[in-house]
């Protein structure tokens, strides 16, 4: 699995899609056929870091880390990486997805 190295890039985890409301993210079938919790990265930092469109990626913060699937895609700015929110969702015992929110570093209180 690679690794992002050294928080070379700015993360955004309010990528919103018509299937990442909550009620639709129970059920994982509903999602079947789609990318739905990818980490979306510009095609040339993809090549300048090795990246290939749907390997696993492990994206490291501060906060935490989570793996999950990226997709080099036009959709966002080179040395930007979005991820949706919603995912990481425990359903019938396993997860599915990443939780964006295991990344954020949240004010103490």
């Amino acid at each position: 699995m690679a690794s992002i190295l050294e928080y070379p890039f700015i993360m955004s985890s309010g990528w919103h899609m018509d299937y990442n409301a909550n009620t639709q993210m129970r059920n994982p079938a509903w999602n079947r056929g789609k990318r739905a919790c990818t980490a979306i990265m510009h095609p040339g930092d993809g090549e300048n870091f090795g990246f290939k469109d749907g390997q696993m990626v492990k994206v490291t913060t501060e906060a935490g880390e989570e793996s999950v699937e990226l997709q080099v895609t036009n959709s966002t700015r080179p040395g930007y990486i979005m991820i949706p929110h919603g995912f990481g969702l425990v359903f019938q015992g396993k997860t599915y997805g990443a939780n964006a929110n295991r990344l954020a570093k949240h004010p103490p209180g």
